[in-house]
């Protein structure tokens, strides 16, 4: 896509126009939720006069000793107050870097917000708490607590913050390079913003998606989501940010003289922002320059923008100054490219980045040599494993997260139609017994016949009613019971005969397989969610699961019956390891051919003769369900080495 120069004028128009009205508009969003919250009822107590004072120092060390005191005063759990103070405190223990008792007091308001049933406030601490695993670079609980903020806020209607959580999750799955994941999440938050009063959502929404696109490489439609971003953008820096995003793309597709031009701009508009901005804005253009024409000499500017960073104490900015300055001297001095390289891993581990520290690691090894060369081979090695491992746990753990609160919503939403069912049937009940109770005083007038045929017509409804509640009681108590007995055959299994654990092991069968009969499979669009959290469950705490490829399936071609003969496949395989193998490691690999889908399950358990396998219940009926959809089952195994199975499927 060419993006000619007329283009690029008019955003630097709006950004002029805009912000010469607007550069104070912006707000620290977190001190914008505080204030938000702030008291409104006119009381006049020591609570409110110490709250006063907390407003009106100026540290927040001195905000706290008087939060504290306000505290202190509150009466009882019932007062409103107490949720505006919490939220006060948390907001200043997060300025001072106090995460412990960001945390305590957020789990205090989350306590307190549901015992008010203050819908509001029990998202906001929800809100809270994802703030502050954010600082804590937790980003699993980053994303759990977003979401429960975001179910909240869309119970209670409220459209804006709803967007606002999707927004910070997508931030999240970008952090942990689920970028489809993090484009879905961004996608979603624009349903929820309202375009002329949320524009600072909808913009950083926006750049979310471009930046997804960009670390997908798809350039163009990065450039077109930063186009949009800029639209909806309402102050100088973050206009700023975007077009110099923007002019990144351009350089990954080479259009080095447009990214050139706007980056030029950006600078020369850059003196109202801050420091952190302006080293970013000059490195950036230095280092595009350089990428046009090698034989630039753009040191001085790197070393500028990197003696800025190093004055603000910008530890995320000194990771991009010392790799492009280690990656400007590769050239001509590689003892100054291993210097600025050895500067980068050290920011890198200082800040905890992973990816930052494979990338100045590649760089040494190239540069090193002898035992400094098998050093830094081995960390690469190392922290390359432990971050593709960290990365697929998240993704996963992002999928279960979402697959288990939706579960619980809907278990949730089935218990309340089940408490309006059982009032609807009492009422009908009731109805019927009055009824009942006028007819027999009409059947005292007109004979036994009639008394009898009502009575008989009572007894069978009746009978009927029973039949239902015995059938739903007996459903209930096979799906409880079957986890039950195999615990119990757990702890028992040392000291029990083999008789009764025999006995226990059938009775556990059965009562699976009446639960298994009558469990619900999600064949929609969340089944490889659904079928991912699942497995990642039936798995040991002590045994190690790989999953791959399942994303370069497309679920949606297959049938619901495929889809559950490969739901249950998988869960008999992953329920026979759990049982007998005694495997470390499972390995699941989907991958597709013209005419098949290929799974590839792996253990190292302990394996087993082919004919013992093919004899047993269980595999019986996996080879019966493959089977039943034209598929193709291969065992290849042996005992003391595990089990390796593959499965095709029909496309």
């Amino acid at each position: 896509m060419k993006f000619p120069h007329l283009l690029i004028c008019p955003y630097f128009l709006l950004a002029t126009l805009l912000f010469s009205c607007n550069s104070n508009q912006k707000e620290n969003s977190l001190n914008e939720n505080t204030e938000s919250t702030s008291l409104q009822s006119p009381r006049k107590d020591s609570v409110t006069f110490y709250f006063d004072q907390a407003k009106s120092v100026k540290g927040a060390q001195e905000k706290i000793v008087f939060l504290n005191k306000a505290l202190a005063a509150v009466p009882n759990e019932n007062d409103t107050i107490l949720t505006n103070l919490l939220d006060f405190k948390i907001y200043y223990h997060n300025q001072i870097k106090e995460y412990d008792s960001s945390l305590y007091f957020s789990d205090k308001l989350l306590k307190t917000a549901k015992f008010q049933k203050d819908t509001s406030y029990e998202a906001m601490a929800y809100y809270r708490k994802a703030t502050i695993h954010k600082y804590l670079k937790v980003e699993e609980k980053v994303f759990e607590n977003h979401y429960r903020a975001l179910q909240l806020y869309l119970k209670i209607n409220d459209s804006a913050k709803a967007g606002k959580n999707l927004s910070d999750m997508s931030l999240s799955q970008g952090g942990v390079m689920d970028y489809s994941g993090s484009q879905e999440s961004a996608t979603e938050s624009l349903k929820y913003l309202n375009k002329y009063k949320d524009s600072i959502g909808i913009s950083s929404a926006y750049n979310n998606i471009a930046i997804a696109y960009r670390q997908q490489g798809f350039h163009d439609d990065a450039i077109k989501e930063y186009q949009n971003a800029l639209r909806y953008s309402t102050n100088l820096a973050d206009s700023l940010s975007h077009l110099n995003n923007m002019a990144l793309v351009l350089g990954d597709q080479k259009k080095f003289e447009e990214s050139i031009r706007i980056l030029q701009q950006v600078v020369l508009k850059s003196s109202t922002v801050n420091e952190s901005s302006k080293a970013r804005f000059l490195n950036n253009l230095a280092y595009t320059q350089w990428l046009s024409d090698s034989t630039i000499d753009i040191a001085k500017d790197l070393q500028e923008a990197k003696e800025i960073r190093l004055k603000i104490d910008d530890k995320p900015g000194l990771l991009s100054s010392y790799n492009d300055l280690s990656v400007y001297f590769l050239t001509n001095d590689k003892n100054q490219a291993k210097i600025f390289a050895k500067e980068h891993l050290n920011v890198a581990t200082e800040l905890n980045s992973e990816s930052a520290q494979l990338r100045a690691l590649k760089r040494l090894v190239r540069l090193s040599s002898g035992e400094e060369l098998r050093k830094y081979s081995d960390e690469y090695f190392l922290i390359n494993e432990n971050l593709n491992e960290s990365n697929l746990k998240a993704k996963n753990t992002f999928a279960k997260i979402k697959y288990d609160e939706e579960q619980k919503e809907k278990e949730i939403n089935n218990l309340e139609a089940e408490t309006v069912r059982q009032q609807l049937e009492t009422k009908q009940l009731e109805d019927q017994m009055l009824i009942m109770f006028l007819g027999s005083l009409l059947i005292l007038s007109i004979g036994g016949f009639i008394l009898y045929y009502f009575k008989h017509k009572h007894k069978k409804e009746k009978l009927q009613e029973v039949y239902i509640t015995e059938t739903r009681i007996s459903k209930k108590i096979h799906d409880e019971l079957a986890n039950d007995i195999y615990n119990m055959m757990g702890s028992l299994e040392p000291i029990a005969s083999p008789d009764v654990l025999d006995n226990l092991a059938s009775i556990y069968s059965r009562t699976r397989d009446i639960s298994r009969a009558n469990s619900d499979i999600d064949t929609g669009e969340n089944y490889s969610a659904h079928l991912l959290s699942i497995l990642s469950n039936a798995a040991p705490a002590n045994a190690k699961l790989i999953i791959k490829g399942e994303n370069s399936i497309n679920w949606k071609n297959l049938s619901e019956e495929k889809k559950i003969v490969i739901y249950r496949v998988l869960q008999e395989f992953m329920v026979n390891m759990k049982k007998h193998s005694t495997a470390s490691f499972v390995a699941i690999i989907f991958s597709k051919t013209e005419k098949f889908l290929n799974i590839d399950y792996s253990d190292n358990g302990q394996g087993s003769e082919l004919s013992t396998i093919k004899s047993g219940n269980g595999l019986k009926n996996v080879e019966n369900r493959i089977i039943s959809v034209n598929g193709k089952l291969n065992f290849e195994t042996e005992k003391g080495k595990g089990l390796k199975t593959n499965i095709q499927i029909p496309i």
